[in-house]
Formats: C-alpha cells, sequence, structure tokens
C-alpha cells in the first residue's frame, strides 16, 4: 500500500452504546506472554524515569468495519491483550522505587456478555505475564499514587489530528490529573521497527495467506469481468486462510484506473489489452501483510507492457540487491533504496517515460501495514519493509506497481513474498493455469 512521499507532513460511553458494538474476533495465534513481558521491560528502561500509561481503544475507537474490534497497536504491541477499555501502567525502576506493571481490565457483568461475549478477567490476567491485574475502575487512583513519586507521566500524544487521538489524550491527562503528558510514541517506534523471531513468523504467515489470496484473485480476471469481483476473490480467499481482516482496503484498477495511486473504487470492468494492478494484503494474527502485482488482463502482456513492466521489475531487483543493514530506504542520499531505484528506471526506460516515483519507495510494515519507524534511519537486521516501484502513465492508460515484502538480514534482504510470481513469464504462466502455482 503507497505511502505519500513526504513529505506529509476514552470517553465514557452508555453501556447500551457499548454494547451495541461488534464483538471482538479472535486474536489469533499471537506471541507468548514472555515477549509481551520483555517489550514491557525494555519500554520502562528506554524512558528510565517516571509513570508510562497507556489507554487501549474502547469498542468505539477499536471498531473496524465488519470484522470487528481491534486494539490500538502500541498497546497490543506491550500486552497481547485485545480487551476493549483496557489500560496500562509501566513504573520503570528509580532509585528506590522497583519496577511495576499494572494491567487494567474492565469486568463485564452477565448482560455485557450477553452482547459482547465473555472476556478476560483481573484474575484470569495475572496468569498471562502480568505481574498485577486490577480493575479497570482503580486506574485512576493508582496512576495518581505513581505519580505523586514519580511526577512524570508519559503516554501516546496523538501524531496528528485524529479525532480519536485527541479523545485519548484528553482522557489521560483527565484520568492523571495533570496537563502535562511527555511522548512516549518515539521510543515505541524505534522498538517496533525491529522484528523479532515471533514477529517475522507471524509477518510470514500473514505473507503466506496474501499469496494465496492473489492467486485465488487472478483465476477470475479476464475481459468483461468487474474488478470488484477480483477483490472479492482475494478477500474471501484471505479469510479462508485463516486471516481475521484486511490490511487495508484492496485496490484492482484496469486500464487507466491502476494509474490512480490510490484507487480503491474497484467498479469498472477489465478489458481486453489492459493491465490489472492489484496492490493488497491480508492480515493475520494482527500482523500484515502488503503486496502488489501488475498482470495482462487478456493473459499476455503485449511488447510494449512487457518493457515498460521490466523497467519496474528491474528497479524491484536493483533494490533487492542494494538492501542491507546501513542503508536508508528514502532521502537523496546516492545509496538510499529509493535513489537505487530510481536511477535503475533512468536507465532502463524508453525516452519521455517519466521515472520519478510520484510516492514513497516503501515503508515498514508489522502490526500496522505502515509500521512506525524513526524516519530515514538506517535499516537494522530485522526490520520488515515493503519496496513498491512503479511507472504511472494516465494518458496511456498504463500504471504498474511491483511491490514485495523484505526483511533486512546481517549482509542483505529476504524476500518474504517470494512465493508469488513477479517475472514476466511466471506471471503469464500462472494466468494461465487460472492461478495455481
Amino acid at each position: 500500500m503507497l505511502l505519500y512521499s513526504g513529505r506529509l507532513p476514552h470517553s465514557r460511553r452508555s453501556f447500551l452504546a457499548a454494547s451495541l458494538a461488534l464483538p471482538a474476533l479472535g486474536a489469533g495465534r499471537g506471541e507468548p506472554p514472555e515477549a509481551y513481558a520483555g517489550r514491557r521491560q525494555g519500554l520502562a528502561e528506554a524512558v528510565g524515569r517516571g509513570v508510562i500509561a497507556l489507554l487501549g481503544h474502547d469498542e468505539f475507537a477499536g471498531r473496524s468495519g465488519f470484522t470487528g474490534f481491534r486494539q490500538e497497536s502500541n498497546f497490543y504491541y506491550l500486552t497481547g491483550r485485545s480487551e476493549p477499555g483496557a489500560a496500562l501502567l509501566l513504573a520503570p525502576a528509580r532509585g528506590r522505587h522497583p519496577y511495576r506493571e499494572v494491567l487494567f481490565l474492565p469486568r463485564r457483568g452477565p448482560l455485557a456478555e450477553k452482547w459482547s461475549g465473555p472476556s478476560l478477567s483481573p484474575d484470569a490476567a495475572r496468569g498471562l505475564g502480568f505481574e498485577e491485574s486490577l480493575d479497570r475502575d482503580r486506574f485512576r487512583d493508582e496512576l495518581r499514587t505513581l505519580l505523586r513519586d514519580r511526577k512524570r507521566l508519559y503516554g501516546l500524544l496523538p501524531p496528528g489530528l485524529g479525532r480519536e487521538g485527541r479523545e485519548s489524550l484528553e482522557q489521560l491527562r483527565d484520568e492523571a490529573g495533570t496537563q502535562d503528558v511527555r511522548d512516549v510514541r518515539a521510543d515505541l517506534a524505534r522498538m517496533r521497527s525491529v522484528k523479532a523471531p515471533g514477529e517475522l513468523a507471524l509477518l510470514q504467515e500473514a505473507v503466506r495467506a496474501t499469496e494465496s489470496a492473489y492467486r485465488a484473485a487472478w483465476a477470475v480476471v479476464r475481459a468483461g469481468a468487474s474488478e470488484r469481483s477480483v477483490a472479492a476473490e482475494f478477500v474471501a480467499a484471505a479469510f479462508r486462510a485463516g486471516c481475521e481482516r484486511l490490511a487495508f482496503p484492496p485496490m484492482a484498477g484496469s486500464g487507466a484506473n491502476a494509474a490512480v495511486l490510490h484507487y480503491q473504487r474497484n467498479d469498472s470492468v477489465m478489458r481486453s489489452g489492459e493491465l490489472l494492478l492489484m496492490d493488497a494484503g491480508a492480515e493475520c494474527s494482527r500482523y500484515a501483510a502488503d503486496m502488489a502485482r501488475t498482470v495482462p488482463v487478456k493473459g499476455r502482456f503485449d511488447p510494449e507492457q512487457r518493457r515498460l513492466y521490466e523497467v519496474v521489475l528491474g528497479a524491484r531487483d536493483a533494490v533487492v540487491a542494494a538492501a542491507r543493514p546501513g542503508v536508508t530506504l528514502g532521502g537523496p542520499a546516492p545509496g538510499s533504496l529509493l535513489s537505487v531505484a530510481e536511477r535503475s528506471m533512468r536507465s532502463r526506460a524508453p525516452r519521455g517515460v517519466s521515472t520519478r516515483l510520484p510516492h514513497a519507495l516503501g515503508h515498514h510494515v508489522g502490526l500496522d501495514v505502515h509500521d512506525p519507524a524513526p524516519f530515514r534511519a538506517p535499516l537494522r537486521k530485522g526490520m520488515v519493509i515493503a519496496i513498491e516501484p512503479g511507472i504511472y502513465l494516465p494518458e496511456q492508460g498504463v500504471g504498474i506497481r511491483v511491490e514485495d515484502m523484505i526483511e533486512i538480514t546481517d549482509d542483505g534482504c529476504r524476500v518474504m513474498s517470494a512465493g508469488l510470481p513477479v517475472e514476466a513469464d511466471a506471471i503469464e504462466s500462472a494466468l494461465a493455469s487460472g492461478g495455481a502455482p
């Protein structure tokens, strides 16, 4: 899924309203409790003082279309819990004050559970790696007690002007009795940008499900069929593969629609001779995948289409060869992956074809399809990024993008999405066999 290049820059609800919210779906396989406990302790050590307070989404902030509740990603990263209305306190060890962590969970009565199903109780949470677990009603008193000794309060400041972010911040200020909240988002971004082995395994599961969904979608690519039918096959196959939701709304754009960077209407009919650009990803066990492929509707590229496709594919291959610890994803430096991609396309493109990317070359992927990471920081082992060079010629009715996910390794990278054909001949062969391997 494209990232703009730059260059862009709890409140309480009535019980009746909350009871009408969609129930949460299963959170998938997840990681063992000790993985989350290690992250909580790591964040406390990074901050080093004060009190860290995080509020999970309530049922309204976490609504996610027909797939139900989705927990705030930073909260999930530290807890592995998807209960609406939960909260977390972390008190770093400092001086005479020992490290302390408390998970707060709302208790639901029988009527609430009748609407939304059973939820984890504070008593049960103590067996899942948390030092303490208390009723959510005790959060305000515990927070204010800790602040009397530790003074500073850290939380998540909204990255923009989103309503949910503002409401969460105002709720935290109200519960703490102070307006002075320092941001912990940068510390969490640094932690989340490097994936642990368990996270890499879950990301690979999401990639495999996405590859399977792409093959199902390709089976219905033909002249006269609707773009929406292709997207529908992808969605159905992703859910059959065990995923809980999509990582983002899928794009299936044919002809000139493929040159619309965030095209999502998917309401046109595919025509023979057009290219179909699909950008989609499944989310499994909370981890996202993000891949794009461009295929010929009639099953074979014509010579000019193949020539342009090879320009984009060559840029993708150049980026894969250059990706390693120490290089940057974006930026003007000659060694940045963006510079590598644009240099490759300039050397291959026909005269008159613009090869300057109108969007970022890629982005980090993890619990979110656009995972947080320090801006323009050098890549490190364990980072997972999506790379997506492309060429867009709306006046010619052409849009081509190739997107793969890569894991940064000790001395290079590993293409996580290598199971989905990317070479022109391999794509034609897959289309001829109805998407089958």
